[in-house]
């Protein structure tokens, strides 16, 4: 077997960041199970300590939301209230967040096929874009850990890296829009063009164009459900 598929996770988790390309070479050749498992303790621990500190100050923040609502009766008001009230002292919310991320490490893995084998014509396995999306969701556990001891400094999650910072908030779509154009999605972003292009042997600037249409169409979505939120 080449040396280079025998590198160690550490080595594998340090080139993300520095060398993705050899990452990425790696994965090409073999994908093991500690590529999948590892990265995935990592995100997960980390989103989990985080949650512990975060969702306190987010659920008093959709409270006051609610109570501010005017698209709200008193009653609605009183029913919102007393289910965030039960969410506060359940368990479900820490694993709906592990669930989450097993959920969109799939849904990630799934979309890069698709462009891998249906828009550029290649001819590569989920598993090796599982171990992909893997590697690159570490991007996730950075994010999070710099904005975590931000939130908690200033008792807010409006701690952004995106285009929302430039901009007063409020519901409407742009603003909703533009929190979703993030500094840490496009490096992602950026992180799967090598990847494809690796795996493919081509450019990086082919993958990036279908990939980067498609995550507009989502912050495009996501922006329009958001704005079917009552508060």
């Amino acid at each position: 077997m080449n040396d280079s598929a025998k590198k160690s996770i550490i080595s594998k988790i340090v080139a993300i960041f520095w060398e993705p390309s050899a990452t990425f070479q790696v994965l090409k050749m073999r994908i093991h199970w500690t590529d999948l498992v590892i990265p995935m303790l990592i995100v997960v621990c980390v989103s989990l300590v985080s949650s512990i500190h975060i969702i306190p100050i987010a659920l008093d923040e959709t409270k006051a939301r609610i109570e501010n609502s005017d698209a709200l009766s008193d009653t609605q008001k009183e029913a919102a209230l007393e289910q965030i009230e039960k969410r506060a002292n359940s368990p479900f919310q820490y694993v709906s967040t592990v669930v989450a991320i097993g959920v969109k490490w799939l849904v990630l893995a799934a979309v890069m096929l698709m462009i891998g084998n249906f828009f550029l014509g290649g001819e590569l396995k989920y598993k090796t874009l599982l171990g992909v999306t893997a590697y690159i969701s570490l991007i996730d556990a950075v994010n999070t850990g710099i904005k975590t001891p931000l939130i908690v400094s200033q008792n807010t999650t409006k701690i952004y890296s995106s285009l929302a910072l430039f901009m007063e908030e409020s519901r409407s779509f742009f603003y909703r829009f533009a929190s979703n154009i993030d500094l840490f999605a496009i490096w992602k972003i950026i992180l799967f063009s090598i990847a494809l292009g690796t795996l493919l042997n081509k450019k990086a600037n082919k993958p990036f164009y279908p990939i980067m249409i498609i995550w507009l169409l989502y912050a495009v979505a996501a922006a329009l459900l958001a704005g079917l939120a009552k508060f």
